[in-house]
């Protein structure tokens, strides 16, 4: 069994709706020593084709046939069995998309070490080229596996993209994936709590401060104090119980870079303080 390439010349902006064959398995049978030696030397047979622009490409067994006994020109060489059934594939309009990088990973760090900000991956967006069916179900294009366990510093590599269906292509075919990873700490705070949504009358709140625990990389310690927080009591989502009022505290501002904040306490009381009439 020999092969022969098939290469297609397609117009201009256009591509195939499904990839056809590129390559077709012959049988072929002859007694010369001409064809011995070729066979011997292992030479390659390859057929091309100009796509005209319609709607579909048509090539039939019959004509494949005939257009490989031509490009053998030779009649002591037979065709004695082909592997091609035909082909009738539609024509599309070629189209192109960017699409953003999707690391597929599993990672896993030694006791107190943590990724101290998110993946870098460059470039961060592929360029799929295809026919329009295809492309416009694609949201991201995935990597390989990224499998990294017992992490304590940060890592850095090339990761391959997922190879494309057949009648896509992608560019390019791998990015260079940055896994930053850093020691982390704590750090603590009193932050005084402001008050939002409060009444005309004067409010006390109690405590007027709570305590911060935050966990973050040791590359940020010295650059984050208490101003970088805002911490509020939002007495529009109040709970009244019986002889007491409390409102849940959140946290309205803080650094991105945190692996956690924990407030201490969660919640305060809060006092309606009437303002004295004059007689």
């Amino acid at each position: 069994m020999r092969e022969v390439a098939i290469l297609y010349d397609l117009p201009l902006g256009k591509t195939f709706a499904q990839a056809p064959p590129a390559v077709v398995g012959v049988s072929l049978t002859s007694q010369g020593w001409n064809f011995l030696l070729t066979s011997l030397l292992g030479r390659r047979y390859e057929l091309s084709y100009e796509v005209p622009d319609r709607a579909n490409f048509v090539l039939s067994t019959f004509q494949l046939r005939t257009d490989i006994d031509a490009l053998l020109n030779d009649k002591e060489i037979a065709i004695s069995n082909i592997l091609f059934d035909g082909i009738n594939i539609e024509l599309e309009q070629q189209a192109e998309r960017l699409l953003p990088v999707v690391v597929n990973r599993r990672l896993s760090f030694t006791p107190e070490y943590s990724l101290v900000d998110s993946l870098r991956v460059l470039p961060d967006s592929v360029r799929v080229v295809g026919p329009v069916s295809q492309l416009q179900n694609l949201l991201s294009w995935p990597t390989d596996s990224l499998v990294l366990e017992h992490l304590n510093q940060s890592y850095e590599g090339f990761l391959t993209l997922q190879v494309p269906e057949e009648g896509l292509r992608i560019e390019p075919q791998q990015v260079r994936v940055t896994v930053p990873v850093e020691r982390y700490t704590e750090k603590r705070f009193f932050v005084p709590i402001e008050i939002r949504n409060a009444p005309a009358d004067s409010i006390r709140i109690f405590p007027d401060k709570a305590l911060l625990i935050c966990v973050l990389g040791l590359g940020h310690y010295n650059q984050l104090t208490a101003k970088d927080f805002t911490l509020i009591a939002n007495l529009e989502r109040a709970q009244f119980q019986a002889g007491k009022n409390t409102v849940t505290l959140e946290l309205e501002r803080q650094p991105s870079f945190l692996h956690s904040v924990l407030i201490s306490p969660r919640s305060a009381e809060f006092f309606v303080v009437q303002k004295e009439t004059t007689q």
